[in-house]
């Protein structure tokens, strides 16, 4: 009697534990897979509709995003000295380009694209300012961004191509070279200066006053582009990545036009 009784609290006991065991394993399976931090490199100029998109996957997601937004070249020199990044999103090709061409990517794509304009502030249009061609008159004051963000190559470029870089530079009318688009914006919305060049996108986000807008054959196609880096948490980056093609209208909304 003792040793059947013996018997019968054995298999009970393995009963037990396996039940255990088998809740345990539904409870798991159950919970939502938690996704890794991802380490968001942004060009400043995307800001706004970025952090529209990081707010939504974040209200769906374990996972942290931590972005980080700045000009493009400043970004890329962080990327290559090493700082975490996961996923980078660059005003300019060349950047995604250069960083493919060092090997530090696992996938690139070309997500968006845009114009630079010139704008004008309440003291540029009370001065009649309405074309590159009123550049050259006496005490304007022009701001072009730093060559560090693509938003300040752009427009240099343009002008040179004009023949008005140097004439502009000798006769003071830039006086200024900030370090983001968003930055120069601000200097327009401000009346601090009186012309700016941004891209239209930009122009459209801080509704400031367009008169002209630059050709890609004076500037050059501008392409927004995104990258997952090589060794970071890839799988998290191109999560992301996903979510942010099928919130594209975020960006749309003020102008970009989607990369066809």
């Amino acid at each position: 009697m003792d040793r059947l009784h013996r018997l019968y609290c054995t298999v009970l006991l393995v009963s037990l534990v396996a039940g255990l065991i088998l809740i345990a394993g539904c409870t798991t399976s159950q919970a939502p897979a938690e996704k890794p931090n991802l380490n968001l490199y942004v060009a400043a100029g995307m800001k706004k509709p970025m952090d529209v998109i990081v707010d939504k996957y974040k209200a769906g997601s374990t996972g942290n995003v931590t972005p980080n937004y700045g000009p493009s070249g400043g970004l890329y020199t962080q990327i290559t000295l090493g700082q975490p990044c996961d996923l980078y999103y660059s005003a300019d090709w060349m950047y995604i380009e250069k960083l493919q061409n060092e090997s530090r990517t696992s996938e690139v794509h070309k997500f968006l694209k845009d114009y630079i304009v010139m704008v004008v502030s309440k003291t540029g249009k009370e001065k009649g300012i309405n074309s590159t061609a009123d550049l050259t008159r006496e005490n304007v004051v022009i701001a072009v961004a730093d060559p560090a963000a693509p938003a300040g190559v752009y427009p240099e470029a343009a002008l040179k191509k004009m023949g008005l870089w140097d004439q502009l530079n000798a006769m003071g009318n830039i006086k200024t070279r900030p370090n983001t688009v968003n930055q120069l914006a601000l200097m327009v919305q401000k009346d601090e200066v009186d012309v700016g060049f941004v891209y239209s996108s930009t122009a459209n986000l801080y509704d400031l006053d367009v008169v002209e807008k630059l050709s890609h054959d004076l500037t050059g196609e501008i392409i927004f582009g995104a990258a997952v880096i090589k060794g970071g948490n890839e799988a998290a980056a191109r999560d992301f990545l996903t979510f942010s093609n099928q919130n594209a209208d975020e960006f749309t909304k003020y102008g970009w036009e989607p990369y066809a």
